[in-house]
Formats: C-alpha cells, structure tokens, sequence
C-alpha cells in the first residue's frame, strides 16, 4: 500500500534535496545502533512506523532516506523468517530516523570543524523505542522526536510552501535591466509583480499590469526587508538578483536550516543570548521575553564564526587585545612600527599585544564564554561594517553593535555595579575581569532561512554551509546497499 505524500511533489522535494549539492554515491549508516531486533511491534504500531517514515521528507530528509520497499509486504508474509526480516529492518529504519531527527545523521567525521553544536553528546533512540513500544507510547514517542523548537516547525511549513511553489513550476526570473521604481514605465514591472505575488498575499489581486505604485514599492520593501536588504522600494540589482533565486533553491536552503535546528539544543532557557552570524543579528531574551535587539558583524568566509553553545561567565572592562599571530604577521607588524606605537601595540614576551583604550579592536567591554574556537563577543571602535547589509568581516568573534548596554544588563545583575559604575570603569584604561555568579546561555547559530512573524526571511550563504551540510546529510542517510 502507498503511504504518505506522493507523485510530483516529492520529485521536486528530490530536486531540493539535491539543489544544493553534488550527486552522492550510496553509503552505510555508519555508527547507528543495533536494531531493538528482539522489539516485535504489533500490527498497529507498525503503520505508525511506517507512516512517520513515508513523512520523513516533509522534516527536509531526501525522499528515500529511510527506505521501507517491501517492508510492508514482509510484515505480511506467511514465513517467519521473512516477518522477522522485515521486522528487523523497520526498527533500524525507525532508530536512524530518531537519530537524525536529533542531530546525529551526520557523523562527527563528516562535521565542519565549526559545527561546533549538537543536541546532546551522545543519543541511543533503543531503550527509549523499547520501552514505548512495550508501554503502547509508540505515538507520543515518534512525535517527540522532531526538535520542539516552535521556529522548527515554522521553518517546516515553510519548507513545505516552497516546495508547493516549485511543484507549481516555481516563478519566473525578472529580465534584466536597469532599476525599477515608483513611477518607472518598463515592461518589466509586470514580470516583478508577478514574481512578488508569489510570496505576497497583498497583490493577489493587483492587476498585472499595474503601474509603479506605493503599494508595489512598499511590497519591494518587505521583499527587502526579509533579504536583509536596504529597503528602498526601488527593486535594484541585488534586489533583483535576490528575487530570481529559483524556488527550488529557496526550498533546498531551508533543508540546511532544519537540518540545522537538529543540531540545536532541545532546552530553550527563559534567558538567553541568540546571535544568528549569517544575518548578522543579535537578540538577548529575559524570561522568554524580547528585551534587546542589536546588528552585529561576524566572521567573514576564511575566518568563520562557529555554530557553538555555551555560557557567559566573564565581562572584561577595557580589555586587552593578544593579537593572533596570523594577525600580527600577515596585517599589523608589515604597517611598520610607527603604526603599532600610534595604535598601543607593545611586545608582550615575543607576543604583539594592545593595551586598552579608545582605539582598541576590542573597544571597551568583551564578553567570554567557553568554546574550544577561542572566540567571543566583543564591542569595537569600528563602526562602519553596521551600516553594510552583509555584515561577515571579522577575524571569527562577534563584535557588538551596543555593547556597553549588553554589559550593564549583565553587571546589572551582579552586587555594586550599577550603570553609572560600568560607565566610570569603561571611561579609564585599567583592566577588570568581572565573573558572572548568573551565567548567561548564548548560542551561536547560522540561519540562512529563518521564521519572522508569518513569513520566511533568508540570507547570503557567505560560508558555503547550506550546500556543505545537505551534501553530508543526504551523504550519511544514502540507501545502504
């Protein structure tokens, strides 16, 4: 019997699935654990089972990656031998399905070494499977193991839009040409219309023909606004070249995202600090709340910032900076030694090092957390990466659009440091290490397609990553021969 979705949609999720990566060769499930061979599920559960893996491709898994041909007639046979196969093989397919639903398709070989995140070190789906099976949980156990994140399944329904786009032959490039504006009368704008209807409820029913108007211009802002554009209403050339990214492309990008939130803790702290490096954008939330929201400029291609996990435990007032020795060598010493005396670089035992002050790279406050990259979040003198829309141009740490009003909210937490004191310390040169007794979680992460409001915002791959990661994925999760 046919379960799930079928016919055309799923040959264009095929496309998706591969529309950001090379042709794969088949591969073993390398590290899954051993099928629960002795779990003998009913005739019920199976179905369950089997209807979880034919949805398997609406979670942004490729058609195929968990195979059950002929399992269902195995369940059937009159020969127990050939039952007991076919039970066999479900339960290994359910269990991988487990593993990547929690980020552990992938294996740590085939993880860039700055995919520094994962839900938890270890997972084995057995005994869990096992004891849900036996205790008729079996529903409630396969709905768990998609990650809870409310973003995660925003992001799935969107996936599943732009699928629903690209099944219906997705939309048509914008010819090229000059600048469209208000006012423009250019034949293009018919075209432009068109394509932002697609995504744009409000001009449904624009006629197609329709001039230039405000209502067109302020669609090309939400366009833009969503891109991370500069939102001029004035469809120009990188709003162009943004709005002609296929469908099917748009579809494949959020496959990485999903395959990403699997990687993503699974607990949500009340408190917490989210950077998203792609989009170059910070949010600090207190008691679940929104309570501050800033840009920042993260590593550029070459210098990545990580996807990584973990706690600030220390704000350093009027930091130093122990200039790495790439740095030193390839960028500062060749300046000459008049430079580093103006800029307060001295010697530090063969080690360039800048001391505190106005101009120093770090600026006044840096933020530290444990991660094995040696990076963190920082406030910085240079202001002028803030005002480009791609914002990746540092050496891999985060520097802070605001951060002394990050610094005054942590310390705000902390005995004797009001914002006046942090102010004061900040105005001298001397440096001061202030441990955190309330740690804050900050996770790092890399959305390209992200959840806003009811619509889906995406971003510049500048790193590669979407690509990279659907090739390991649909790599890891290959039928088995």
């Amino acid at each position: 019997m046919t379960r799930g979705p079928r016919g055309r949609g799923w040959l264009i999720a095929a496309l998706a699935a591969t529309a950001l990566t090379a042709p794969l060769a088949a591969c073993h499930r390398a590290g899954q654990p051993q099928a629960a061979s002795q779990t003998a599920l009913q005739s019920q559960q199976a179905e369950q089972v089997l209807k979880v893996l034919a949805d398997a491709p609406s979670q942004g898994f490729a058609p195929g990656a968990f195979p059950t041909t002929g399992i269902e007639d195995g369940l059937k046979s009159r020969d127990a031998a050939t039952r007991a196969a076919a039970q066999g093989r479900l339960v290994a397919e359910i269990l991988a399905y487990a593993r990547a639903q929690h980020g552990f398709a992938i294996p740590k070989s085939g993880m860039d070494k700055n995919w520094g995140m994962r839900s938890q070190a270890h997972y084995d789906p057995t005994p869990e499977f096992q004891a849900a099976a036996a205790q008729n949980q079996l529903p409630q156990w396969l709905a768990s193991l998609p990650p809870p994140a409310p973003q995660y399944e925003l992001l799935r329904k969107g996936y599943l839009t732009y699928l629903k786009i690209a099944e219906a032959g997705g939309w048509q490039p914008i010819p090229p040409g000059g600048d469209l504006r208000p006012g423009s009368r250019d034949p293009r704008i018919v075209a432009l219309r068109q394509r932002l209807a697609f995504e744009d409820a409000s001009l449904g029913q624009t006629p197609a023909n329709a001039p230039y108007d405000g209502a067109l211009a302020q669609a090309v802002q939400r366009f833009q606004h969503r891109h991370g554009l500069k939102e001029t209403g004035i469809a120009d050339a990188p709003t162009v070249a943004a709005l002609n990214v296929p469908a099917v492309a748009r579809a494949a990008q959020l496959r990485a995202n999903l395959e990403r939130w699997r990687w993503a803790p699974r607990d949500t702290p009340a408190t917490r600090i989210e950077v998203n490096s792609s989009a170059g954008l910070f949010d600090l939330y207190v008691d679940g709340q929104p309570a501050m929201h800033m840009l920042v400029v993260a590593g550029k291609p070459g210098d990545e910032t990580p996807i990584v996990a973990s706690k600030i435990h220390t704000v350093v007032l009027n930091p130093t900076w122990n200039v790495p020795e790439d740095i030193a060598q390839n960028e500062l010493i060749p300046k000459g030694e008049d430079y580093l005396a103006a800029h307060h670089f001295t010697n530090d035992g063969g080690k360039l090092v800048q001391q505190p002050g106005p101009g120093n790279a770090l600026g006044q406050v840096k933020f530290l957390f444990d991660n094995p990259y040696s990076v963190y979040l920082h406030d910085t003198p240079s202001r002028a990466a803030f005002n480009q829309t791609q914002r990746s141009a540092s050496h891999g740490c985060v520097r802070l659009e605001r951060a002394a009003d990050l610094a005054k909210y942590l310390l705000g937490h902390e005995a004797g440091w009001s914002p006046e004191k942090v102010d004061q310390t900040m105005a001298g040169n001397d440096t001061l290490n202030v441990p955190l007794k309330q740690q804050v979680p900050v996770r790092i992460y890399y959305w390209t397609a992200f959840v806003e409001g009811d619509q889906v915002s995406f971003r510049d791959d500048v790193y590669g990553w979407d690509a990279a990661t659907l090739r390991q994925l649909d790599a890891s999760l290959a039928s088995h021969a």
